[in-house]
């Protein structure tokens, strides 16, 4: 329903955990990520920062207080700042609710799988990081960046390096065998190190009101989708603890959910995923998706949104 082709496909749901799994995966999946396939699109940072002047010598010190309270230890003065600076607003949420010391600084090595061409990446290198991999096997070509950014067109288990930072974000759901993936993950991973997930969440509200209209259902590039058992389960069987879970849903899964409910794929001009302009043909008001917004701030309070971000931790 993302692309409009309306291809059906069966999922089977586990009984001890609740887990969402495809019962036959496609044999060519290239035909559902095109070329136009919005992650591959996304080439240029959301960050952006004064480059010349006095702005920009402030901007860069409030970056360097802010990266340091929320990649690595809380301190007093990020605390400070963070509720006086605009800037605050340019790290992502998942970092900036979460309470824990990721111990990462300026030259940590970062690693996001299955970042299509890197725009997380992008804005991480103008937040202060400047040890920055990126793989997605999907990429046709390797792409290279003036800032030292690196998206690479492979897979994890063609990555030997050691890193202190991995990070999947809405990519593990789009692989075949998640326990594998973890469990290279954690080899890849340092000890006293993070490992990031940020996924849908099979069991939540939007699950259990939309059904197969759900939007994060996104069959069938979403293999799997997990609950909160199915994660704890998984990670222990690969020697991670979880440590912390951030709920992020930003009223997506409702406004997605509602279109596909009426049969309108992501990728329709009355879409808000395609179409920013409010006009007689657009299927939603402004009042109506900050409707969407609002109830998803509700539920992530409440453990029910359908996304979140899991903190994995290896000792």
């Amino acid at each position: 329903m993302q692309l409009g082709l309306r291809d059906e496909f069966e999922y089977f749901e586990c009984s001890k955990c609740g887990c969402l799994q495809i019962g036959e995966v496609p044999v060519d999946l290239s035909k559902y990520y095109p070329n136009n396939y919005y992650a591959y699109l996304r080439d240029r940072s959301s960050v952006e920062h004064p480059t010349t002047g006095i702005r920009y010598v402030r901007a860069k010190l409030t970056v360097k207080i802010l990266s340091r309270h929320y990649f690595s230890r809380r301190n007093f003065l990020g605390r400070w700042i963070a509720k006086r600076s605009s800037l605050a607003g340019d790290y992502p949420y998942w970092v900036r609710q979460q309470k824990l010391d990721l111990r990462l600084h300026s030259n940590s090595t970062i690693l996001d799988v299955g970042c299509g061409k890197g725009k997380l990446l992008l804005d991480l290198n103008l937040l202060g990081f400047s040890n920055l991999l990126g793989i997605d096997p999907f990429l046709k070509d390797d792409v290279i960046y003036q800032n030292g950014v690196r998206v690479l067109s492979k897979n994890l288990e063609q990555l030997v390096q050691k890193f202190d930072f991995i990070m999947l974000h809405h990519s593990f759901e789009h692989m075949p065998d998640p326990l594998a993936t973890l469990r290279k993950a954690y080899e890849l991973i340092k000890p006293g190190h993070y490992l990031l997930l940020r996924i849908p969440v099979a069991g939540s509200y939007a699950w259990r009101k939309y059904g197969v209209n759900w939007v994060a259902l996104d069959a069938p590039r979403h293999l799997f989708l997990h609950t909160s058992e199915s994660i704890q389960i998984l990670a222990s069987q690969a020697g991670f603890e979880v440590a912390d879970v951030i709920y992020d849903a930003d009223g997506f899964s409702h406004w997605g959910s509602e279109l596909y409910l009426r049969d309108i794929p992501l990728t329709d001009e009355r879409s808000p995923w395609r179409n920013h302009t409010f006009n007689v043909n657009h299927a939603f008001n402004k009042e109506q998706l900050a409707q969407f917004a609002k109830l998803d701030e509700e539920l992530n309070d409440t453990g029910e949104a359908d996304c979140a971000a899991f903190y994995l931790y290896k000792r």
